[in-house]
């Protein structure tokens, strides 16, 4: 291993780690240095974006809904980044997997993952003269299209639901971030208060 780097293992979901591996080797990307790149940027994102940390419950709730089929994923990063990584989730409460499966996710996410998790994205692209900018710029900030919709939102938009995604799908509920006390209490509310408070006319037997 090269002076100033290190070696930090994640737990990834198996869909992500496949089809990490398929994109990467189809763009003859070098998966640890522009992964180094991409999460010195991103956590620098997180510390501006979530200005409240997550409450201890829903720290512990990250921790507590495991990706399915994990597949184990050694990054060797700059030592610097891995421990101001370290130190900005540990200051927001927010599990280190949990950070790095959104960022690759949303890295490989399609349309129709967006649309499903009901999430704002520009659908115009800018095209330059010069083929080489645009997928620079692409690289250097996958989550524009979806930033420039949301309010420069990206960690605290709560969208994956304690439940199964899609018809019979995986728990994907770590793949979240950040999620503020209101939205939290909402996501835990009786099934009968939400009726409620959405104003939805009660079940019939």
């Amino acid at each position: 291993m090269k002076p100033g780097k290190k070696r930090i293992m994640i737990q990834v979901w198996g869909a992500v780690d496949k089809a990490l591996k398929r994109d990467f080797r189809a763009l003859h990307i070098k998966r640890d240095s522009y992964l180094n790149s991409l999460l010195g940027r991103e956590i620098e994102n997180l510390d501006k974006e979530v200005e409240i940390p997550n409450l201890d419950a829903v720290y512990q709730r990250l921790l507590d809904r495991p990706l399915p089929n994990r597949q184990k994923l050694t990054l060797e990063l700059d030592e610097k980044l891995v421990n101001r990584i370290a130190e900005v989730l540990r200051t927001k409460k927010i599990p280190r997997d949990s950070f790095v499966n959104r960022v690759l996710f949303f890295l490989l996410a399609s349309d129709l993952h967006l649309n499903a998790l009901g999430i704002e994205y520009e659908r115009q692209t800018r095209v330059e003269g010069k083929p080489l900018d645009d997928a620079w710029g692409f690289l250097n900030d996958p989550f524009y299209a979806i930033r420039v919709k949301n309010s420069d939102q990206f960690y605290t938009i709560a969208c994956f639901a304690d439940g199964p995604f899609g018809t019979n799908g995986p728990n994907l509920f770590s793949l979240n971030t950040a999620i503020s006390e209101d939205v939290w209490d909402v996501m835990n509310m009786p099934q009968e208060d939400l009726v409620d408070l959405l104003g939805l006319p009660p079940k019939e037997n």
